[in-house]
């Protein structure tokens, strides 16, 4: 496609030559006039008709993760003298963004979950653990879908999912709940929980040390978790 730029900006540069003139501009007084005005009437030129084809800049992520009011539960289940016993956890304060092509990270940290305050005080050798990432969960939500979203209107949606922890990676897809509250809330929950495998969370080196300290023993059974969590338009 060709855009008759040079022409309209040649044409342009003569009108003004002659208005400041009176009379029709010299071969030089046109040189030193496009050599002034060129460069910033083509930009504006390109914008308008990048603006008239469709061809869009990217922009900033608009929707972010509201901390507050963002978290997970997991219900780890431990192989005891007496039976199995369950142990709910939660973790507070997730974090993160959705870029236009609806891809979402949230990173996980142990100081994040409830785990230390069951622990009680580390020795100095763990002193750091708090800030040891768990792992890092994706989603890859339907931005078409949310953009149609009325307030009050709840849509479910199959979501691309993930979690990464070092080189393992689980994959699975999501049935997620979203519901806009309003023109700027989103809120959104899992309507089904996800399940992890406890013997890979056990073979985690962060894991491991978390259920020693903890003194759950063997986990059996997958873990589920749920998440739940309030987007803002930004």
């Amino acid at each position: 496609m060709s855009l008759p730029f040079s022409r309209w900006t040649r044409a342009l540069s003569r009108t003004l030559a002659r208005r400041s003139t009176g009379k029709p501009a010299s071969r030089l007084t046109a040189i030193a006039t496009k050599s002034r005005f060129g460069a910033p009437i083509k930009a504006a030129a390109l914008a308008f008709a990048m603006s008239g084809i469709g061809v869009s800049l990217p922009t900033q992520a608009a929707w972010q993760l509201v901390p507050d009011s963002s978290g997970a539960t997991a219900t780890l289940t431990a192989q005891g003298s007496q039976g199995n016993v369950e142990h709910v956890h939660h973790l507070n304060g997730l974090s993160g963004t959705v870029g236009d092509d609806g891809k979402m990270s949230i990173p996980l940290s142990v100081g994040q979950t409830d785990l230390l305050d069951k622990v009680g005080e580390l020795p100095p050798w763990l002193s750091g653990v708090s800030q040891m990432r768990l792992a890092t969960l994706t989603l890859n939500l339907d931005p078409l879908a949310i953009a149609a979203l009325e307030p009050g209107q709840t849509t479910r949606m199959q979501v691309p999912f993930s979690a990464t922890d070092g080189n393992r990676t689980h994959r699975e897809t999501l049935p997620l709940e979203v519901t806009r509250q309003d023109a700027t809330h989103l809120t959104f929950i899992n309507a089904d929980p996800i399940s992890l495998d406890s013997a890979e969370v056990a073979r985690n080196q962060v894991g491991s040390t978390l259920l020693n300290l903890l003194g759950y023993g063997k986990l059996v059974g997958d873990i589920p978790v749920t998440l739940q969590g309030e987007m803002v338009d930004q």
